[in-house]
């Protein structure tokens, strides 16, 4: 991958963290619920400095996960 695809990978999982947590903010759970899927979105944004691919991957299943509806969301602790 050269620096320009990179890059633009970048800008993309960077735009659908945005949406990520905004969709977490508008989610009504109870706090702790909340808070760990607030926490994945960070530890998600974080492994984008060093493996967009394993960040896309995470994003992508906590997405999946947001769509299937709250309760398979609730409690799970990998990002």
């Amino acid at each position: 991958m050269n620096e320009f695809e990179e890059v633009e990978l970048f800008a993309e999982l960077a735009t659908r963290l945005k949406v990520a947590h905004a969709r977490v903010r508008r989610l009504r759970l109870p706090n702790e619920a909340k808070v760990a899927l607030i926490r994945r979105l960070l530890v998600i944004t974080d492994a984008a400095k060093h493996d967009l691919a394993d960040a896309s991957r995470r994003l992508t299943k906590l997405m999946d996960e947001l769509d299937a509806g709250p309760a398979s969301s609730r409690g799970t602790a990998e990002a």
